[in-house]
């Protein structure tokens, strides 16, 4: 029987933090000019590094990207990272993180008070949340770098449906079961592009 994965989801002062299961892998799509980003970087397929341990989203332009510091020392103090010595604590923990133009610039203590915050969240089917100029979609399914951008960008679609366009698209694939195969990726596309578009229209109402 299929055991729906769990993400955490927390808020504080505008803070949005999306915690991941160990072994997800991540994905991005980035148009334009964002207001800010941070490691999203790394998320490209030709990079090492494709894991990633969570999303940091926050308000107040570049200053805010802060608070990922604490969403990084909060994982750190968990053990949570890509490890670079055998030794306690010797881990870089991945957190792609991308900021709003409006509000007070977060800080790293909003960080750590979102991740104090979050509470478990099951996916069963593509699971998106907005952040400002950000979108975040988060899939059960297992799938690799190069998939998951494309989710991303498929996510997007569903955004330009209501007439915006996101600067950044965050794709976190938990790999809680198996992709059957290109069928199956189509329709996942299709269907980020549908749960981006009812989180939207769901926001501005």
């Amino acid at each position: 029987m299929f055991r729906k994965p769990l993400i955490g989801v927390g808020e504080h002062d505008g803070v949005l933090v999306v915690l991941l299961p160990e072994g997800s892998v991540g994905g991005a799509d980035v148009r334009g000019a964002p207001f800010g980003v941070r490691e999203v970087d790394v998320l490209a397929p030709e990079n090492l590094v494709s894991r990633v341990d969570a999303f940091c989203l926050a308000p107040g332009g570049p200053a805010g990207l802060a608070a990922a510091d604490g969403v990084l020392a909060w994982l750190r103090d968990r053990g949570r990272g890509f490890a670079v010595g055998a030794g306690p604590g010797q881990v870089v923990p991945i957190v792609p993180a991308a900021c709003s133009a409006g509000g007070r610039p977060a800080t790293r203590e909003a960080g750590v008070a979102a991740c104090e915050a979050a509470v478990d969240v099951p996916v069963d089917g593509p699971l998106a949340l907005v952040h400002g100029s950000t979108a975040v979609l988060v899939t059960e399914v297992g799938l690799d770098k190069a998939q998951c951008v494309r989710v991303a960008i498929s996510a997007r679609d569903g955004a330009v449906r209501t007439g915006l366009s996101p600067a950044v698209v965050l794709v976190a694939a938990l790999g809680a079961r198996e992709l059957s195969g290109a069928l199956e990726l189509d329709g996942l596309c299709g269907a980020a592009a549908d749960a981006v578009q009812a989180r939207l229209a769901a926001c501005s109402h």
